[in-house]
């Protein structure tokens, strides 16, 4: 897990202005207290999807058409969950208290941290995979709706497993916490001649006017 400049800048609404090295080293400091702090925990389980994309046995259907379309030919899905852990809930809160410009910087260092370590999960499963994963794909992206947290939440168990919940209004807590979908494709997968699957995750989103989208 990392946070990377360029992607704490892009957060913060960063198009290329110029910055001063007083925000950098600011931005240095609120990046190695997330690092400190967090807990970083996850959950992954394995599911066969049908063809009317329910996952097996569960009752739970993937819905919107978003979903549907990216786990197309695949006969298999890993669901993932994902937190910082409730460390980082603590040290926002304490923050928000003394000063909004460290609580801002620190919470968007945070929302980085998920990302990065999201990432490190997908590249674990996809190194231990002999076959092609596509990017994971979250609760909110598209016509995928937030909806479904609470029933990847409850499948993956992740209150007893790693302290995660999802509330009435389908958010969850801690914040700084993801679920996903990563389908499981029949391609083979050779790591040294191929990449893995590309981490840009706004490829996935409709939304092209968002304001933290990246451009390349």
């Amino acid at each position: 897990m990392q946070i990377d400049r360029e992607e704490f800048l892009r957060y913060l609404g960063w198009k290329g202005q110029q910055t001063d090295l007083t925000l950098l080293q600011k931005m240095d400091r609120a990046a190695q207290l997330v690092l400190d702090v967090a807990s970083p925990r996850s959950v992954v389980r394995k599911f066969a999807l049908t063809p009317n994309a329910e996952l097996a046995g569960t009752g739970f259907f993937l819905e919107g058409n978003d979903i549907r379309a990216r786990l197309h030919g695949c006969d298999e899905v890993y669901l993932l969950a994902a937190t910082l852990g409730q460390s980082v809930e603590r040290e926002l809160e304490k923050l928000q208290s003394l000063s909004a410009e460290a609580a801002l910087l620190f919470d968007t260092a945070a929302s980085c941290a998920a990302e990065s370590y999201c990432d490190d999960v997908c590249l674990d499963l996809q190194n231990s995979s002999p076959v092609l994963l596509s990017e994971r794909f979250s609760c909110g992206y598209g016509d995928f709706p937030l909806t479904a947290q609470k029933d990847i939440c409850k499948l993956l168990r992740t209150d007893s497993r790693i302290g995660l919940c999802c509330d009435e209004s389908f958010l969850l807590t801690p914040r700084k916490s993801v679920t996903a979908v990563i389908g499981i494709t029949s391609v083979p997968y050779f790591p040294k001649t191929q990449p893995a699957p590309c981490r840009n995750k706004c490829a996935a989103c409709k939304n092209a006017g968002c304001a933290f989208r990246k451009t390349e």
